[in-house]
Formats: C-alpha cells, sequence, structure tokens
C-alpha cells in the first residue's frame, strides 16, 4: 500500500473513532458543514488516487443551502452512524491497495 492511502485509511479511521465514542443519541444526528465537509475530502482523496474505486466508494455528501433564508440544510438520512459506515468502506477498500 502506497504512503497516500496508509494516510487516507488513518483519516478514514480517525473520523470512524470520533463517532463510535458518541453516544447512540449523538450518533444520530446531522453533522455539522465542517464534518460533512472532512468526510467529503476524505472521500474525494480516496477516489483521486484510486479511480478503479470510484464505483465501490459510499456517496459523497450534499450540502444545501436554503438561500431565500440563508441557512444550511444537511439531509437527515446522513448522520453521524451513516458516515461511520462510509469510512468504514473506505478503510477496508484501501486494505489491499
Amino acid at each position: 500500500m502506497d504512503e497516500f492511502n496508509t494516510n487516507i485509511r488513518k483519516k478514514s479511521f480517525g473520523i470512524m473513532k470520533s463517532i463510535e465514542v458518541m453516544s447512540d443519541k449523538e450518533r444520530y444526528t446531522k453533522p455539522s458543514e465542517a464534518f460533512v465537509n472532512n468526510y467529503n475530502r476524505l472521500r474525494e482523496l480516496c477516489s483521486d488516487n484510486n479511480p478503479n474505486l470510484d464505483e465501490f466508494l459510499p456517496p459523497i455528501i450534499n450540502i444545501e443551502t436554503n438561500e431565500e433564508e440563508d441557512f444550511l440544510q444537511i439531509p437527515i438520512e446522513h448522520n453521524f452512524s451513516e458516515i461511520h459506515t462510509f469510512c468504514s468502506e473506505i478503510y477496508y477498500l484501501l486494505e489491499e491497495s
């Protein structure tokens, strides 16, 4: 495994660990914009360095802003628990890379 993928795995592992210390209630809440951006960047780095894995990567989490009311809207279906699963998928996809 190249050093870049090793670092992607470490970042993925770090995100997973930060979610694992949350309470059950916290894991089912929506993350902040910064947290979503951090996950999306991790996914982007993985995709850029491993284009052969694109079809296997978990989804990008879309962040939408309601311009009329100028506030952030994050889809409720993407909670911390789901992001944990997404990071786990990235972590294991890179295991043998």
